[in-house]
């Protein structure tokens, strides 16, 4: 899905922090503004077509450190004269960034991708999806041009069903529709399209590594790129009703 824009609100503010348009999406919240304690940061995402995300996040803030006091300690016994010592940091020294081992994070990433590899490549129940979804890529004889859609397909419906399917969904089934198994099946040559149900069920809800997309399509659209899908790469199952 593609990102129309991003909009930050922090707590309950009616007018976003910021609109981010453009990646890398990026904003410099300066804490030294905002009052120490509980907050709440809301990031609302705009998916081009419609549909949105919502994520938030709480944090505190609190750029004053505690009052430190020497001479008298905590429950202690004092008499006479007692000199005390007070300190507080410097609420606008720049904070000193925790720095991470870089090589934390190469170790941390190949983890979670090699546990999402395992999973799709070893599952049962991942190989089960993908044998139910899409079996063996097959390449057409002479290139997607080559293979005529069936009888009553309609051109300009096709025309549009291949641009919503090159800005939503070749990135990972691929411009050719061959896909990168196990996590995104082959489309090409691929006998289950035929099932025109089970392809627009797929589109709108998601099935395995593949998310619900239906919110961001009208009617027209899922009846686009669905009778995009099924009638090219050597498919020829006709329009979807």
């Amino acid at each position: 899905m593609v990102v129309d824009r991003m909009e930050v609100y922090l707590d309950e503010a009616k007018e976003p922090l910021a609109v981010l348009k453009e990646p890398p999406y990026r904003l410099h919240l300066d804490t030294r503004k905002i009052p120490d304690g509980e907050h709440r940061l809301r990031v609302v995402t705009h998916f081009r077509g419609g549909g949105q995300e919502v994520r938030e996040i709480p944090f505190t803030v609190n750029n004053y450190p505690d009052v430190l006091v020497l001479g008298v300690d905590e429950g202690g016994e004092v008499s006479g004269t007692v000199e005390l010592r007070l300190s507080v940091g410097e609420p606008d020294l720049p904070v000193e960034p925790v720095r991470v081992n870089p090589l934390w994070y190469v170790v941390a990433t190949v983890v979670v991708l090699g546990g999402i590899w395992s999973y799709f490549a070893l599952s049962p129940a991942a190989e089960k999806i993908v044998a139910e979804v899409a079996p063996p890529a097959q390449e057409a004889a002479h290139g997607e041009g080559a293979v005529q859609p069936a009888a009553g397909v309609d051109p300009a419906l096709m025309e549009k069903g291949k641009a919503i399917y090159e800005a939503h969904c070749a990135a990972c089934h691929q411009a050719t529709g061959q896909g990168m198994p196990p996590a995104f099946p082959a489309l090409a040559g691929n006998a289950n399209l035929q099932d025109a149900a089970m392809v627009l069920n797929v589109i709108k809800n998601g099935r395995g590594a593949m998310p619900a997309v239906g919110a961001a399509f009208s009617e027209e659209e899922l009846k686009a790129v669905a009778t995009y899908i099924r009638n090219s790469w050597g498919n020829s199952f006709g329009p979807v009703e």
